[in-house]
């Protein structure tokens, strides 16, 4: 575990001119300040003057002097006196209301801090949204909300009255829940969330705002004012608002994207995240963590629910500890499925399944034809700058992906055929030939910026990518392009292929279809066949233990100036704990290393790497960048 943060020292040389009276009671402010640079990052004493001595508790953002200019600081606690020999500088100023990061909060963010490395102030401007002042003139406290009854029928029937009995329990649960199939899926988490608040506080922590918005109309009708949502669309006052309620009005609920990861919760709380595995839960900015991990740092009075149609292998290895407790409940749909044994065809399935509702076909990509060769000799299409070809629509010319420039006339470099033959085919050119096989039929496109949120009224054959597949339920779900999307060359194109293609299951109707791009022998495919995602995650985690990757094994991602890289892998090599992998070259001069560690040795590489930063800002050196378990290698 990373030190604690201990007093730095920070005097002036000359007693410094108090133009303030100075606080009576418990005079001195112990500050944590906001530095520039983290190897200066400390707890400094601070006088606090009387005019803000109601204001300067523990928790509350100051204005400080640091060296020739002025900082943030975060006080940490008041006392009598301090331990410094000189003349202490003054708080200048207040910069929140009094005690705005409570003391769970502080730790919470302290121990993430430990975990992904960097600073503490770099952690906590992801759990503090910016400031909006007017918005802290309106500040009313409450206490917290009292419990009240509610039982769901609903949700007796789909998962039983022990385990429906267990979430209105006064006792920690840690479960990791597979979505059921067949079930709405938003009134199925509305319900468990109306359930559980009745005896705790309950957060969710949903991938995107088309999450946000569909499960906050299946709740704010029950739970009015003591809904809350904190997001990255609303407004900065809205979501600064907000934020300050959920320390001072704390409402019974609260659904969140990411950044809400970190609110001030009562202590018996229920976290619930949904679907861990989307990158959407992945914080871009340094120093990089995820919503799963930072869940899981709370303390352990909290309550904590995974909710996916596939787990993460990260859950999938808690589960497989025992450390959660799985829970899967049996699908009362009656589903057909079917594969591409023998080179049998989707589209009998899609039309015995228009009779009965919509069809939902999952692809891999948008676009019409992002990659084609020529038809004779199976060359690929390129461009003379290098960049491959594509075909943007059904009347369009090739086109360069990397230069743009159009091919009029194209024919291949090779043989000079003329014709193209489409290898990676694009959500539109899907369409087009579903629509030519099945004319006079409704075909809708969701993808990119263009989803759809529902499906209209009618019956519609609904092509999608993979997470922009709009709410409702479907008679059938075609899955196409299986080898493309399993094969993907990065570490977690078979988890996140599995993932889509379970949550697209998880939207049929309880009579319905299901057509797999897949011979029936793939684990995966068996796996759906079993309604068992849980299943083909072992598999996978007994060949990442094997190959020392994630979750066994920590990871560090080190940038820097390719001279200095070189030298730090070389020194790093020495020690047997680390696997490395690199230097590998990447642009502006620079080369990165991927360093391995084991789980039991993971603390001891944060720390490593937090020294080697620090000592390099000291020596005004190029400062690495390093981020830690990142969402893909």
């Amino acid at each position: 575990m990373a030190a604690p943060l201990k007093l730095r020292r920070q005097i002036t040389a000359a007693p410094a001119q108090q133009e303030k009276k100075t606080a009576t009671d418990l005079p001195v402010a112990a500050v944590l300040v906001n530095t520039p640079v983290s190897h200066l990052e400390g707890i400094y004493d601070y006088l606090v003057p009387e005019q803000h001595s109601q204001s300067a508790v523990a928790g509350t953002k100051v204005i400080v002097p640091f060296g020739n200019t002025k900082t943030e600081g975060l006080v940490i606690s008041r006392k009598s006196n301090s331990d410094e020999s000189r003349n202490l500088k003054v708080i200048l100023e207040i910069a929140s209301p009094a005690g705005m990061i409570t003391k769970p909060v502080m730790s919470h963010v302290e121990a993430v801090r430990n975990r992904f490395g960097g600073s503490f102030w770099e952690v906590l401007k992801s759990a503090v949204p910016p400031r909006v002042i007017k918005e802290e003139k309106n500040i009313t406290r409450s206490v917290g909300n009292t419990s009240s009854d509610y039982s769901s029928q609903f949700l007796i029937e789909v998962m039983g009255r022990a385990d429906h009995g267990l979430l209105m329990a006064q006792q920690r649960i840690r479960w990791a829940l597979t979505q059921p199939v067949g079930v709405d899926h938003s009134r199925f988490l509305a319900e468990l969330i109306k359930v559980r608040s009745t005896i705790s506080q309950v957060l969710l922590i949903v991938p995107d705002e088309k999450d946000l918005d569909q499960i906050s109309e299946q709740l704010i009708n029950f739970f009015g004012d003591q809904l809350l949502i904190l997001s990255s669309h609303l407004s900065k006052a809205d979501r600064y608002r907000n934020f300050l309620n959920t320390i001072y009005k704390p409402p019974k609920v609260i659904l969140a994207t990411r950044g809400g990861s970190f609110v001030n919760l009562a202590v018996d709380a229920t976290v619930i995240v949904l679907s861990d595995l989307d990158n959407s839960h992945y914080e871009q900015h340094s120093p990089g963590w995820n919503s799963r991990d930072v869940s899981l740092l709370r303390p352990a009075t909290t309550s904590l629910i995974f909710i996916s149609a596939s787990h993460s292998l990260e859950v999938a290895r808690l589960i497989e500890m025992g450390w959660l407790t799985y829970k899967k409940y049996p699908s009362k749909s009656k589903i057909r499925f079917h594969t591409n044994e023998a080179g049998r065809s989707f589209i009998p399935v899609i039309k015995s399944a228009l009779v009965n509702g919509n069809v939902l076909v999952s692809v891999a990509e948008k676009g019409y034809a992002n990659l084609f060769l020529c038809a004779k000799c199976r060359n690929v299409a390129a461009c003379s700058c290098g960049g491959k070809l594509q075909i943007l629509g059904a009347n369009s010319n090739p086109s360069c992906y990397l230069c743009k420039a159009s091919k009029k006339d194209w024919r291949c470099d090779f043989c000079g055929e003329a014709k193209p033959y489409v290898l990676a085919k694009g959500i539109n050119r899907t369409a087009e030939e579903i629509g030519r096989t099945i004319p006079k039929n409704s075909i809708l496109i969701s993808s990119g910026s263009k989803q759809l949120k529902s499906v209209p009224k009618g019956r519609h054959i609904v092509i999608a990518t993979a997470g922009s597949e709009p709410a409702g339920s479907f008679s059938a779900v075609i899955l196409l392009d299986g080898e493309k999307l399993f094969n993907r060359p990065s570490l977690r194109s078979e988890e996140l292929a599995k993932f889509n293609w379970f949550s697209a299951v998880c939207k049929l109707d309880l009579n319905s279809e299901v057509f797999l791009s897949l011979p029936n022998y793939h684990p995966v495919v068996q796996s759906i066949l079993r309604l068992d995602s849980q299943s083909a995650a072992l598999s996978e985690l007994r060949g990442r233990e094997a190959a020392k990757l994630p979750p066994y094994y920590r990871v560090a991602i080190v940038i820097g100036l390719s001279a200095e890289i070189s030298k730090f892998t070389e020194n790093l090599k020495s020690s047997k704990e680390y696997q490395i992998t690199g230097p590998i070259d990447i642009e502006k001069g620079e080369k990165k290393i991927i360093i391995r560690a084991p789980i039991s040795a993971g603390q001891g590489l944060v720390d490593l790497l937090d020294d080697v930063v620090k000592v390099q800002g000291v020596k005004g050196r190029n400062i690495f960048k390093v981020r830690f378990d990142p969402f893909d290698l």
